[in-house]
């Protein structure tokens, strides 16, 4: 038995091109048997841990960073604490607690390169290091910097090293989950599954010329021209937090925010952050039109609504795309659906989306919806968790 909070969103962009390709065309899929605006589940990801500590709801130290510069990071710490070492015996010291705790190697490619931090060499492969995780780390290194070799080859300091480098004391590692190929010890499954978002309609990427003036230029003729392509889509959003799992993935979360606070955060930023890409062009910094928020214990993904896409004669996806997506609800809620479930709705367009209402309990702002949604996961996941 378990308990889940998901969340389901329809989402308008302006003409943008927030998640893109090799080739710089944005992402699309196939489904439905037509082509479709897409957006990562990555990308959204990364936005959201970015607005984690944009928005100020998580301080930066409970936080995580993905990198390739967890040496020059343990290097930097690690100097913090012995001022007496040079930057070059420092960085030789965090490469070999690196390796000896994460299994990974300096890119002998970039050894001999100057690194974005502290001169120490990159990684092969980039990690999702917790900040507390790397301060754990420093602190043993400075305990055995005189020699690193020896002080790992205790047993004691070996078992301390390599507990501290285990640690799930970063927010968005127990959100999210990290995945280390060379060390079991470190990999911590994820407590939240994000969707790709895609357009709940048939999306064709539209091609943008521009054309730039030189100003010091005395004929007519542009400085340059280019070709970029855009897509204006309304998204279907979905992601879903299993309680239990967060529980224990905090278990050793030494801050103080609890189990309700992370919910609570991490439904404000999933309705608040948006894919950066080609902002400064586009400014798509949209809210979801529609955010629905339900606790129960079936996950359920909503998209087979949009299975067939909305079409409109007179412009306007979203009223079509509400009252799809209410019906879907109503049915699979029926066939499948927990009686018990719990759902919010908060909505920027009411008569737009009327037909939803009756799916879940209308709510004015984003505070009321998080409050009362990450309340009852709480509620419900301490009664699973004391009855085992």
């Amino acid at each position: 038995m378990t308990v889940h909070l998901t969340l389901h969103a329809l989402q308008t962009l302006p003409p943008s091109n927030i998640n893109r390709d090799d080739l710089g065309t944005p992402k699309t899929a196939v489904y439905g048997g037509v082509p479709r605006a897409r957006v990562s589940s990555q990308a959204w990801k990364r936005a959201m841990r970015i607005r984690f500590s944009a928005s100020g709801l998580i301080p930066d130290e409970d936080l995580a960073v993905r990198t390739r510069h967890g040496i020059g990071l343990l290097t930097s710490a690690l100097l913090e604490r012995r001022a007496d070492l040079d930057g070059d015996a420092a960085a030789e010291i965090a490469e070999k607690v690196f390796s000896f705790v994460t299994g990974v190697s300096a890119d002998t490619a970039s050894a001999h390169r100057k690194a974005a931090v502290r001169h120490a060499p990159a990684t092969r492969e980039t990690l999702f290091l917790g900040r507390r995780q790397i301060d754990r780390l420093a602190h043993l290194a400075a305990d055995g910097a005189d020699d690193i070799s020896a002080f790992l080859k205790s047993k004691a300091n070996a078992t301390a090293v390599k507990e501290a480098a285990a640690s799930k004391d970063a927010v968005d590692i127990a959100l999210f989950g990290r995945m280390v190929a060379t060390s079991d010890d470190l990999t911590v499954d994820a407590a939240v599954q994000v969707a790709h978002a895609i357009a709940v309609h048939r999306t064709t990427p539209e091609t943008d010329y521009f054309s730039a003036v030189d100003d010091f230029a005395t004929d007519k003729g542009a400085g340059m021209i280019g070709r970029r392509e855009f897509l204006a889509p309304t998204l279907y959003r979905h992601a879903a937090l299993t309680g239990p799992d967060l529980a224990s993935n905090l278990a050793d979360y030494a801050g103080a925010m609890s189990l309700q606070q992370v919910t609570d955060t991490f439904i404000r930023v999933f309705a608040e952050s948006v894919p950066s890409g080609h902002i400064t062009s586009y400014a798509h910094t949209t809210r979801p039109a529609v955010l629905i928020a339900t606790v129960s214990g079936t996950p359920l993904n909503h998209v087979g609504a949009f299975e067939v896409p909305v079409e409109t004669a007179s412009g306007g996806h979203l009223p079509a795309a509400a009252a799809t997506l209410a019906e879907h609800i109503t049915v699979t809620n029926t066939a499948y659906g927990d009686p018990t479930a719990c759902s919010w709705i908060l909505t920027l367009q009411p008569q737009a989306t009327k037909p939803l209402h009756a799916t879940a309990t209308p709510v004015q702002s984003l505070t009321e919806l998080a409050d009362a949604a990450a309340a009852e996961l709480t509620h419900r996941t301490a009664s699973i968790r004391e009855a085992v």
